[in-house]
């Protein structure tokens, strides 16, 4: 592994100022990493302690290492999983779901997806699961659901209640594939995991670990809920004012399960784009965005679109891809010239953008021309 070289202290100091400006709107802890792969250079950054200060005084500092949860930047690793799947000739991605899924999740299938009286959950693809097509309710975007993780915010939630949340506290938006076509939906992707678990013959997190996260050395990377916490003191993430690390980390799974830091989401991301997890023409599949929408306010300036749990959006000139997360967390790769942006500010009332637009804006400024020339991601070595 290459040595990092510092930013320029004008770059580091408006980065820095990024950090320590969204750490002082509620005291949650900011991280944020950028690399610029044509100069070789790294920049770290962080501000605030674990928690929020409290009246027993400060916590203890978070560090430009400390991992945090990453919420649905966990989707991408989903998709990749599956698409390595299919790549072994185990499912196509226009297989149905019914066809896939174990027989002990059969019963679902008829209450999966009923829209005025009719059941559609037969006809769902795994394609339309991944792009959000499906139709299907978000069982993590009902008010019942929130309510149930305050209720009992230690409870270890299996897949199945997932899915039955969704068939019980909501409607589905569409017929799959027909409408606006787009219903963002935890709920696909948690069927998608059970089906990786069945095709893959073992648990969800095994298959993280032996085909994304020990290949790419993310050793510090797990699925919360179901392994053991790995590396230094996790970072804590805030619904509001409220502390959402006494909620259980299976809550989310395959949809949203993952913790991890900043240095290895861009690891992860630069693989993805690379071709390094997932080899074209599959690749090509995965990262084919459209843009198709719910409600064009669910979605923050620049943003472009969506493939198969990877994004793209763009600004200041880059069109990253990648993912965001629940808790304000970013992971974001220009696949031309490698600039890679990851980071989280531990607030779901809030989203990332100053960070990411900040980040790329700053970038502009300070970096001479050559900074964006195209870079090779394929045979570099990881940085972490």
């Amino acid at each position: 592994m290459t040595e990092d070289h510092a930013a320029p202290a004008a770059l580091a100091g408006t980065l820095q100022t990024l950090v320590d400006t969204e750490h002082a709107v509620g005291d949650e802890a900011c991280l944020l990493r950028v690399e610029v792969p044509a100069l070789g250079l790294v920049s770290r950054h962080v501000a605030g302690g674990l928690a929020r200060s409290s009246d027993a005084g400060p916590s203890p500092a978070a560090t430009v290492a400390s991992p945090f949860r990453i919420a649905s930047i966990t989707k991408p690793f989903t998709s990749v999983v599956v698409a390595q799947l299919v790549g072994e000739g185990r499912l196509s991605f226009d297989d149905r779901l019914a066809d896939l899924l174990p027989s002990s999740y059969a019963d679902l299938v008829p209450r999966l997806h009923v829209l005025d009286g009719v059941s559609y959950g037969e006809r769902i693809t795994m394609r339309q699961a991944l792009t959000h097509a499906s139709g299907l309710f978000d069982y993590a975007m009902s008010p019942s659901y929130g309510a149930a993780l305050f209720r009992d915010p230690g409870h270890a939630w299996t897949p199945r209640e997932m899915i039955e949340g969704a068939i019980e506290w909501g409607t589905p938006h569409f017929p799959p594939g027909e409408g606006y076509g787009y219903a963002y939906a935890d709920t696909g992707y948690v069927l998608a995991g059970v089906i990786i678990e069945d095709l893959d013959g073992r648990p969800l997190h095994e298959s993280y670990r032996a085909r994304i996260l020990d290949p790419l050395g993310m050793h510090g990377t797990y699925l919360e809920g179901f392994e053991p916490h790995r590396g230094p003191d996790i970072t804590h993430a805030h619904e509001g004012e409220y502390d959402a690390m006494a909620i259980h980390g299976s809550s989310d799974w395959a949809g949203g399960g993952l913790v991890s830091t900043v240095d290895e989401l861009a690891v992860f991301g630069q693989a993805l784009v690379a071709g390094r997890v997932v080899a074209a023409p599959l690749l090509d599949e995965v990262l084919h965005w459209q843009f198709r929408t719910l409600d064009p306010e669910l979605h923050s300036p620049g943003y472009l679109g969506y493939g198969m749990g990877v994004e793209a959006r763009e600004s200041n000139g880059f069109v990253f891809r990648g993912h965001r997360g629940h808790w304000g967390v970013l992971m974001h790769v220009d696949p031309v010239t490698g600039i890679t942006i990851t980071g989280t500010i531990n607030q779901s009332s809030r989203r990332p953008d100053a960070l990411m637009h900040g980040a790329a804006a700053a970038l502009r400024e300070h970096l001479p021309a050559d900074a964006f020339v195209p870079f090779d991601l394929t045979a570099r070595e990881d940085r972490r």
